[in-house]
């Protein structure tokens, strides 16, 4: 990256001033590949490329625009026999059989040091408190961890029994309406659960369960879709998507066949495109899944596929307010990059910035935020850099070092 080079003696001192922070190759990994996306976003911004631009924004909406109309073609195929009113969602509500689901997160890992671990369940704990003592829920989903849920009050869907995770699952079908459970552990970490009263998310519940009823109603016709197209698994897909599942970006340009159908084929490009909104811990499950797991998944993204090729070809398209809703979101990301980074100051492509913004989110000054996965891709695409292991690997031998001078004990982890 030219005269952009992030130290190993740098990344330590990052490391150091994270603390408490995993002396674990995986997260340090995270931070050196950050420190690479924003100073690419520096850089190009300088190149004089057009950020908000067309290109950039097809990649930064490339899966919200797949889904909008892939959702609009089920609301055409099958949207006129799916009838719900309000009184029956309210029967389905009071049964309790599929209950909509809220709840504020506190995030731990694998990685997370012990200390770090016991202050994100304290808290929790604290949160609890809040509203035991008559604080408002939307009091202590400001403090959640979980963005995706956040902007939505905490809410995660509508559930059946058995389909959130063990601990999650027992809490959400012991609640009343209106009511929250104690503080709740699972692998991503410390949760409140919350179940909201009907009269609090009547309209919503509805839309949801209609939603639930119509993806229903979808798989049986994508199961006898496939049938009559007859689709086929290209043969050792299973093992190609293993290997993809190590690093997807290797796959982005890869027109090799992992399924076809009549009328079209899924290629690894594809594929590659969509594991890139995979977590770390997915893909690690998905590269040690089994066969049946992994074409499973190869099935479920040919049949996208399928329906978003077949809806290309009738010539959907998507609303006008649907297309600027996407050019405001990627505007709005834009803009909270070229703040954070200083992109529009007259020094601007400007490496003192970028060492500002990596004390701020690694002291825990600003909330970590990752930029749209594709998008990022897209902007490291466009430069010639190298993050080495071994590299990150000897910033955490000095990191440790360092803390042990210091008489710090720094998290578990090599």
């Amino acid at each position: 990256m030219g005269d952009w080079t992030l130290t190993e003696e740098r990344l330590a001192e990052l490391i150091v001033l994270a603390q408490p922070f995993p002396l674990d190759s995986v997260p340090v990994q995270q931070l050196a590949d950050h420190w690479v996306s924003a100073a690419a976003l520096s850089l190009q911004s300088a190149a004089g490329d057009s950020l908000a631009g067309s290109e950039a924004l097809a990649e930064a909406a490339w899966l919200e625009r797949r889904e909008a109309v892939i959702d609009a073609d089920r609301e055409a195929r099958l949207g006129s026999e799916m009838a719900l009113d309000a009184a029956a969602a309210g029967e389905i509500f009071a049964d309790g059989r599929l209950r909509l689901v809220a709840h504020t997160l506190r995030r731990v890992g694998p990685e997370t040091s012990s200390s770090e671990r016991l202050l994100q369940q304290r808290t929790a704990e604290r949160l609890l408190t809040t509203l035991v003592e008559g604080g408002s829920w939307d009091e202590v989903v400001d403090e959640s961890e979980d963005a995706a849920s956040r902007s939505a009050g905490g809410l995660l869907g509508l559930f059946a029994r058995g389909e959130l995770p063990t601990t999650l699952d027992r809490a959400a079908f012991q609640l009343e309406p209106g009511q929250v459970s104690s503080v709740v552990q699972s692998a991503q970490g410390f949760h409140i659960v919350y179940r909201p009263r009907f009269t609090e998310i009547g309209t919503l519940y509805l839309e949801q369960l209609r939603q639930r009823f119509l993806a229903e109603s979808d798989a049986a016709a994508n199961r006898q879709e496939l049938t009559s197209r007859g689709f086929d698994v290209a043969p050792a897909a299973d093992v190609v998507l293993g290997r993809m599942a190590g690093d997807p970006a290797e796959w982005l340009e890869s027109a090799q066949p992992l399924a076809n159908w009549e009328g079209g084929i899924l290629t690894g490009g594809v594929v590659a495109r969509y594991l890139h909104f995979l977590p770390p811990e997915s893909l690690a499950e998905l590269a040690g899944a089994d066969e049946d797991a992994r074409i499973q998944l190869i099935t479920e993204l040919a049949t996208r596929e399928l329906r978003y090729g077949d809806a290309m070809e009738r010539g959907e398209a998507l609303s006008p307010s649907l297309e600027e809703g996407f050019a405001a979101a990627h505007a709005d990301e834009i803009e909270y990059w070229t703040g954070v980074l200083e992109l529009d100051a007259a020094d601007a492509p400007s490496r003192s910035a970028l060492a500002r913004h990596m004390e701020l989110l690694v002291s825990r000054q600003l909330d970590a935020r990752s930029m749209p996965p594709l998008f990022e891709q897209w902007l490291r695409g466009r430069i010639d850099h190298t993050v080495r292991p071994r590299g990150v690997l000897a910033a955490i031998v000095l990191a440790r070092g360092m803390l042990s001078g210091a008489g710090g004990t720094g998290g578990s982890g090599s």
